[in-house]
């Protein structure tokens, strides 16, 4: 299984495909976590991925085809999405639908939430999985909702409270303003 970021991933895309990403490997998946185009420079994300331990890969060409390519926080197809293949295609994204007849099949799109982090949540609580406990995943989800909700003052869904609501005692405060 491999998660794909968009391009140029910002904190709610890595916060997204880190979600699935230690759902996944929990319940023995072999999973990667990946993002084309540039590599991450930006300050704030380098900071994040590595003070998390937040696996994700910079990749040009994906060698083999994966049983299941899922992008988060970005459709397939979209042109801020590096093209790779996989056998399967699923989408978990919370951006407006260009094209309702290019989505595949398993698609998750729910675009009146803040932000992607708040539907992996949401997901993963609905598995039982327990998101609180983990320090890491707990600050990468509410830190992806912090930067795509302008520092929390864009709060659109309710399920975007809830998120904050729900992570903001679990996450590294150090590490989450750091």
């Amino acid at each position: 299984i491999v998660i794909q970021c968009h391009n140029d991933p910002d904190a709610d895309a890595i916060a997204s495909g880190y979600g699935i990403f230690v759902y996944l490997q929990k319940h023995a998946k072999k999973v990667r976590l990946i993002y084309g185009g540039a590599p991450i420079r930006k300050a704030n994300l380098v900071l994040m991925t590595a003070d998390l331990g937040i696996p994700i890969e910079h990749i040009t060409t994906l060698d083999v085809q994966p049983d299941l390519l899922l992008t988060v926080d970005c459709q397939y197809g979209e042109k801020n999405v590096q093209h790779f293949s996989g056998k399967n295609i699923a989408v978990i994204d919370h951006h407006m639908v260009k094209n309702s007849a290019a989505l595949p099949p398993l698609s998750e799109v729910r675009s009146s939430y803040g932000a992607c982090a708040v539907i992996i949540w949401d997901l993963l609580c609905k598995e039982g999985f327990p998101v609180s406990a983990n320090e890491s995943l707990s600050t990468a989800l509410y830190y992806g909702l912090f930067m795509d909700t302008n520092r929390m003052q864009e709060l659109r869904h309710p399920m975007d409270r809830d998120l904050r609501d729900a992570l903001e005692p679990a996450c590294n405060q150090g590490k989450l303003f750091r």
